[in-house]
């Protein structure tokens, strides 16, 4: 036998196999054995002592066993399957052979014989892929991860639990010092840890978080109170599991992002429907996400108040998304979400003060926002309403932008007329047409914001002026000259209003913007210098109006 090929002894073999019964016995049962000849009568059969023979297809007859038997050299037979019905045939008591019977088949023999000759790397190479199969298996489960850890469980006899960063147990198969625990993996930094706590003992691993580098999102834990554990084989075994983890959660992801595509480009072509056109395939694909016409949606965007760096505008978008879908899916309310600017929007199946009850419950758990909820759709409006009620939802949210220091919602209903006449009418269309009225001031910004300065204060002259640190009767200077240009008469209502919705329709579009008084005015402009050179009168009862300027007589 060479020194280097892998042996075993008999006794080994027979604790392995089912009911063996030993009918002849020469004295083998310690004997070195190094592999397994599988014969059936007919098939040629080598001369090496060191290897058993196992006998198949003898249909029960002892005188197949001749040429087996007329061996010279010492032999191990083993009958398999059938073949242990026989009794030991003649003369075979002055062989030098060892006949053996078992219930195991001829390959399940082999396969014994196979694993005991296998040298310590092929051992633990073939226990570690079929640790790993049994484990990857869950994998096909509705629930995967509980189910990886109830097979960990059965493979190392131990208790297995996910703890995320915070120290809460999401998945557990038994109960464990969860804040022992706790303290011990998190005061470290490394991927695997052995654990000794109060008479537990086990190991941890970390389990990497999918969206940040760098970062992990728990921990795998494996404990027993056994005070040999964890052995070599539980460890891999935690090692094999949380890989699994990972595996698991990114295919989680990737499937949440397909469908996350899917809702956001239904919800865009929704968003983007031309009023005369009837898509019966797209709401049937909507209703397929459980959302229907037959109660109320609303359109909602939220915008982040803060606006991020734009390095980290695409990731504060995405996770503002996954927390409204968080809380939406909680809720119970169907919702389709999608990026869309500075913020999300979102199709749900809701009323506006449901969305906003939710909104109110859950305002610690988001970054501060500004949310613009638009007109309800019912089965009159259908699909076809959609695009309406995300312009409503944008002007809620413009509105409060640029006018609301604390009010974080608006909804459709909380509009004022004109803010409903834009909603109807089109901001767009609206915007075009203020920028045509107003177009003779739009290269001249002091009379621009001596204009809205005056509208946003109340038509309140004094303040106006305060607030650009200007002499009032510079203001009125600036307001006549508007009259002028614009051909109109401010004291009259149907000026007053024009000139109202078309600064409103402006600043829609314009950033969020306080007036207040400024410390560095800078120097008035000459028609500023001539009016308050020329020592004005200030009459608001003049007939041309709040802007009219009245030179003294010299």
């Amino acid at each position: 036998m060479n020194a280097d090929t892998p042996s075993y002894e008999l006794g080994a073999l027979l604790s392995d196999l089912e009911a063996p019964r030993v009918l002849v016995d020469a004295g083998h049962v310690t004997r070195l054995l190094t592999g397994v000849i599988v014969w059936a009568p007919g098939d040629y059969l080598p001369d090496d002592p060191a290897r058993i023979i196992v006998c198949t297809g003898l249909g029960g007859d002892a005188d197949q066993l001749g040429p087996v038997l007329a061996l010279t050299a010492a032999r191990v037979i083993i009958l398999t399957g059938d073949e242990i019905h026989f009794s030991a045939p003649n003369g075979v008591d002055a062989q030098p052979h060892t006949l053996i019977s078992t219930a195991s088949s001829a390959g399940h023999v082999a396969a014994v014989v196979g694993r005991l000759t296998q040298t310590m790397d092929e051992s633990v190479s073939r226990r570690l892929a079929s640790l790993q199969r049994t484990l990857s298996q869950a994998l096909t489960d509705p629930v995967p991860i509980p189910a990886l850890l109830n097979r960990l469980k059965r493979v190392t006899n131990a208790t297995s639990a996910v703890i995320d960063q915070r120290g809460a147990i999401l998945h557990s198969t038994g109960p464990v010092p969860r804040a022992l625990l706790f303290e011990r993996i998190s005061s470290t930094p490394a991927d695997t840890q052995s654990l000794s706590i109060d008479g537990w003992r086990g190991v941890a691993t970390r389990i990497a978080d999918l969206t940040f580098d760098d970062q992990h999102s728990g921990w795998l834990v494996l404990t027993s109170r056994r005070p040999d554990f964890p052995d070599t084989y539980s460890t891999s075994a935690a090692h094999v599991a949380a890989s699994l983890i990972e595996a698991s959660q990114r295919m989680s992801v990737v499937a949440r992002e397909q469908e996350r595509a899917i809702r956001a480009s239904v919800l865009e072509q929704a968003l983007a429907l031309r009023h005369e056109r009837r898509d019966n395939e797209l709401t049937a694909r909507i209703a397929g996400f459980g959302i229907t016409f037959e109660a109320e949606v609303r359109v909602a965007v939220a915008i982040l108040s803060r606006s991020p760096r734009a390095d980290q505008r695409q990731q504060a978008r995405e996770s503002l998304l996954n927390d409204l879908l968080r809380l939406m899916t909680a809720a119970g309310h169907p919702a389709l979400l999608t990026t869309r600017g500075n913020g999300v929007t979102m199709l749900i199946q809701c009323s506006s003060s449901t969305l906003q009850r939710v909104l109110a419950a859950h305002q610690d758990d988001l970054p501060p926002l500004h949310v613009g909820i638009g007109r309800p759709l019912t089965r009159s409006e259908g699909v076809e309403g959609v695009a309406d009620s995300f312009h409503d939802a944008q002007l809620a949210a413009r509105t409060i932008r640029r006018v609301a220091v604390s009010q974080r919602v608006m909804a459709y209903e909380d509009f004022d007329f004109a803010t409903r006449l834009f909603a109807d009418v089109g901001l767009d269309r609206m915007v075009e047409w203020a920028k045509d009225f107003l177009s003779p001031l739009a290269e001249r910004e002091t009379l621009m914001s001596g204009l809205r300065a005056y509208f946003e204060l109340d038509q309140n002259i004094n303040l106006a002026a305060e607030s650009l640190s200007i002499h009032h009767n510079s203001l009125r200077y600036r307001l006549a000259k508007v009259e002028e240009l614009l051909t109109i008469n401010l004291k009259q209502p149907a000026a007053i209003s024009s000139i109202f919705l078309a600064l409103t329709a402006i600043d829609l579009t314009r950033q969020p913007r306080t007036i207040r008084p400024r410390t560095d005015a800078p120097a008035s402009d000459i028609g500023d210098v001539a009016a308050s050179a020329a020592g004005t009168q200030m009459g608001t009862d003049h007939p041309s109006g709040p802007g009219a300027v009245i030179p003294s007589e010299s």
